[in-house]
């Protein structure tokens, strides 16, 4: 007797399970799409950044124009000066031009690397909190994936666009945490 119940409930139990997947698999996978670049660019955090880091590059421009043409001033009084010079004189002073040079050279680049360093963690870390709410909308609405329009989608279908919604839910999120 025992063994009969056994059997039926496990019985039962395959039925249960196996049609309740069955009706699992026949629902839809559903798929979204965003545009990541398109997040970044319209999300109010996103536009603070690219003023932030325009305001910096401006700045930069302006010391690196102002240091070049302090070097192109002290060439020019080279060329007009270095006829009156001793040999001695000139050697100095063109040793003294080009190190000035390098050293321009070396802070041009010196500044190109810690911007391109600032602006990448900064874009990283929006890129980071973008995320999150991709994924908080994907575990909440049942999204089975949710794609980057911009590598390897060849076609989507514009109702999988989730983009506008998330930087939407995004900017809420910013403007409550203030």
């Amino acid at each position: 007797m025992l063994k009969k119940v056994f059997m039926y409930t496990g019985l039962l139990l395959s039925v249960f399970l196996l049609t309740g997947s069955m009706s699992r698999a026949a629902e839809p996978l559903k798929i979204g799409v965003i545009d990541a670049r398109k997040c970044v660019e319209q999300s109010e955090a996103g536009k603070k950044i690219y003023a932030v880091f325009k305001q910096k590059s401006d700045l930069i421009q302006k010391d690196l124009g102002a240091r070049r043409a302090e070097l192109i001033k002290l060439q020019e009084d080279f060329s007009k000066k270095g006829s009156v010079l001793s040999t001695e004189a000139k050697r100095e002073k063109e040793k003294e031009l080009m190190r000035k040079e390098e050293d321009f050279r070396d802070l041009v680049r010196q500044k190109e690397i810690e911007y391109q360093k600032e602006e990448g963690a900064a874009f990283q870390n929006l890129s980071n909190e973008l995320f999150e709410v991709t994924s908080k909308i994907a575990k909440e609405e049942g999204y089975a994936v949710i794609l980057e329009a911009k590598t390897g989608v060849v076609y989507f279908n514009s109702t999988m666009d989730l983009t506008d919604r998330v930087i939407k839910i995004f900017n809420e999120k910013k403007a409550k945490s203030k």
